[in-house]
């Protein structure tokens, strides 16, 4: 997941349970932030973007 600005502010795998809002101990504040989901597999390199809000 990533910022306005394009730094990286969370990054999941299917261990993760989910963000909880928070990048380096400290909850970011609202903003729009945008995600990348990179499917995996040999014959599937799809890839999803979007973007949410994030609301305090």
């Amino acid at each position: 997941m990533f910022d306005r600005y394009g730094r990286e502010v969370y990054r999941m795998d299917h261990k993760n349970k989910g963000w909880d809002g928070f990048y380096q101990e400290t909850e970011l504040p609202t903003g729009d932030y945008w995600y990348v989901i990179k499917l995996r597999g040999e014959n599937d390199p799809r890839e999803f973007v979007g973007h949410f809000t994030l609301y305090r």
